[in-house]
C-alpha cells in the first residue's frame, strides 16, 4: 500500500505540472465575481484532492468561524508543505500566501502564488521584501484580498509551535484588519519538511473565532506575535490530547 500511495504522490504532483499553467491562464481571462467562483472551483477542489488522492483523513474543527466577506488575515502554524493546500482546500482557495522569490523559478509556482493575491519576497533585498509586504496590505485593505501567514517563518520540525516572526506579524498590525487564528496538526507527519512523499495520516485543523482588530489595537507587533502563538499552541495541545483520546478509543474498540 506505500508504493501505491507513493504513485498517487507522483501521479497529483505530475497533475499539478500539467494542470497549473491551464489554470493560470484561465485565471487571468477572468475578473470579478467570475474570476473568483473560478479560482474557488479549481484550487478548493485541488486542495481537498491533495488528501483524498493520498489517503489522508482531515477532521475540521470549527468551520462556522470562517468569514463568509471580506477581507481577513489567516495566521497558523507551520509544518508541511502540505499546510498550504489545506487551508486552500478547508479554509480559503482565494487565500494569497507570502513565499521567498526563489520559487518563481520553479515551473508555475511564481504565477500561481501571484494569480491568488499572493506575493513572492526577496529575503535578502530588505527594500524589495519592504515592497511587497506593501503590496500585500494594499491588497487586503483595498481590494479584500484574503492572505495567509506562518508567522513561524519556516516549517516546525517536531510538531511544536516556535516563537513568530515580529516581521510578519507587522503585516497585521499595519493592515489593520480581522485576524482568523487556525492550529495545524498531522501535517508533519504526512509530508515531513524535506520530503516529497505524503504518507497516509490523520490530519487536524482547527479554525478558532476571529479576532476583531479592535483587540488588538493596543498591542505592538510583538505583544500580538505573542498573543497569537499562545492562542494557537493552546489549541495545538488541545487537539493532540484529542487526537490521544480518540486514538485510544479506536485501539479499545479493536481489541
Amino acid at each position: 500500500m506505500g508504493f501505491v500511495r507513493y504513485l498517487w504522490t507522483i501521479f497529483a504532483f505530475l497533475g499539478y505540472m500539467a494542470y497549473a499553467p491551464f489554470f493560470v491562464k484561465g485565471a487571468k481571462k477572468r475578473s470579478g465575481e467570475e474570476k473568483e467562483a473560478y479560482i474557488r472551483f479549481h484550487v478548493g477542489r485541488w486542495g481537498k484532492r491533495a488528501f483524498s488522492l493520498t489517503k489522508c483523513k482531515v477532521k475540521v474543527i470549527g468551520a462556522q468561524n470562517i468569514p463568509l466577506n471580506g477581507a481577513y488575515i489567516i495566521v497558523a502554524n507551520h509544518q508541511s508543505m502540505l499546510d498550504i493546500p489545506l487551508i486552500q482546500g478547508y479554509v480559503n482557495p482565494h487565500a494569497g500566501f507570502i513565499a521567498k522569490k526563489e520559487l518563481s523559478s520553479f515551473f508555475t509556482i511564481g504565477s500561481f502564488i501571484k494569480v491568488l493575491g499572493g506575493e513572492l519576497i526577496d529575503r535578502t533585498n530588505p527594500r524589495n521584501a519592504a515592497l511587497a509586504i506593501e503590496n500585500i496590505i494594499k491588497k487586503v485593505k483595498n481590494e479584500g484580498q484574503v492572505i495567509a501567514l506562518f508567522p513561524e517563518g519556516t516549517r516546525s520540525t517536531d510538531g511544536n509551535v516556535h516563537d513568530f516572526k515580529v516581521g510578519a506579524v507587522k503585516l497585521i498590525t499595519k493592515a489593520g484588519m480581522p485576524v482568523l487564528p487556525i492550529a495545524i496538526s498531522g501535517t508533519e507527519k504526512s509530508m515531513p519538511k524535506g520530503s516529497v512523499y505524503i504518507k497516509k495520516g490523520y490530519i487536524s485543523l482547527s479554525i478558532m473565532p476571529v479576532i476583531d482588530p479592535k483587540d488588538f489595537k493596543n498591542l505592538n507587533a510583538k505583544e500580538l506575535s505573542e498573543m497569537l502563538r499562545e492562542k494557537i499552541s493552546s489549541e495545538l495541545l488541545k487537539i493532540k490530547g484529542d487526537e490521544k483520546v480518540e486514538g485510544s478509543k479506536i485501539k479499545r474498540v479493536s481489541l
